[in-house]
């Protein structure tokens, strides 16, 4: 596992554990969530995340770090579907 601010561009991930914080569910962020990082921006700033495939959510750093994710395909496997989150 590692942690979601950490975690690279090409591949999908599961959210497993994060911090309580109620907006994040509100946003549909929660765990069992599977996220797609689309990019991350400079000097510390926060994560743009694909989530569900559904819509993009920016995660601030201070919170990327406290959310654990593993990774469940990644887009340059020959099992990666052509339609996974982040893939467009």
């Amino acid at each position: 596992m590692i942690n979601l601010y950490s975690a690279g561009k090409k591949g999908v991930f599961e959210v497993v554990s994060m911090p309580g914080i109620a907006q994040l569910a509100n946003l549909g962020l929660r765990v069992g969530t599977q996220v797609a990082v689309k990019g991350r921006y400079a000097l510390g700033g926060p994560v743009l995340l694909r989530v569900n495939d559904d819509f993009t959510l920016a995660v601030g750093k201070d919170i990327a770090t406290q959310i654990a994710v593993k990774e469940v395909r990644c887009h340059e496997s020959p099992q990666c579907p052509s339609r996974c989150p982040g893939v467009k």
